[in-house]
């Protein structure tokens, strides 16, 4: 397998620079939502509006789901682990240049990328009590609200970032799926295939706590 490295702890800090402090709430505008944007497409430019969406329903709902059950939680997480290391192995890839990325325009969560399990920096359960702690945090809006912020966040793909591929129709779909109540989306295939992400989405207060000295320390 191809060696891990982490960003090193000035990096790191320069990636988060844009975000609040912890716990401090930012008022949404159209130009952090820009900005946002902006931001996703230089760092992942086979992004795709269903990216876009994912980043700020991430930012706004969180996790998916409670974890009732962290047993089965480390057993997924194991599993996946695994499938990374053959990935890497067997396609010889690269990790990703970037192991922590806020989402949306707000920052409430981090996707911290499963490779700072792999080469050491943090051990499989401390990551694990991390994730689920963020987990059963809940929701940071209601789905009405986060329904509202969608549609201040399509006006602006719509006027400021045309060109995104297919961007027209995916919006049209996308629109669908959310006045249905389908909230949660995954990623573009276009995404998957660039990108192939492992990753977890790490609650911004314990992102600072657990994560960001463990990468400073390493």
């Amino acid at each position: 397998m191809r060696k891990i490295l982490c960003f090193p702890a000035a990096a790191l800090l320069a990636a988060l620079f844009w975000l609040p402090a912890s716990g401090q709430p930012v008022v949404s505008d159209h130009a952090a939502v820009a900005s946002a944007i902006a931001r996703q497409l230089q760092e992942y430019p086979e992004s795709r509006v269903q990216d876009i969406y994912k980043s700020f329903c991430q930012d706004n709902l969180g996790p998916e789901h409670l974890i009732p059950n962290p047993d089965a939680a480390r057993n997924y997480l194991h599993r996946e682990l695994q499938e990374y290391r053959d990935e890497l192995d067997s396609l010889r890839l690269e990790v990703p240049d970037r192991l922590f990325c806020p989402v949306g325009d707000q920052g409430n969560y981090v996707r911290v990328d499963l490779a700072v399990i792999l080469n050491g920096m943090i051990g499989e359960d401390e990551y694990l009590d991390a994730f689920v702690r963020s987990a059963n945090q809940g929701r940071k809006v209601s789905r009405a609200e986060w329904k509202a912020k969608w549609s201040e966040v399509a006006a602006v793909i719509r006027a400021a970032f045309p060109d995104i591929p297919d961007a027209a129709e995916d919006l049209r779909k996308i629109d669908s799926l959310v006045a249905g109540d389908n909230l949660i989306l995954h990623h573009s295939q276009a995404f998957g295939r660039a990108y192939r992400p492992h990753y977890r989405i790490i609650a911004r207060n314990v992102f600072d706590e657990v994560i960001l000295p463990r990468c400073k320390a390493y």
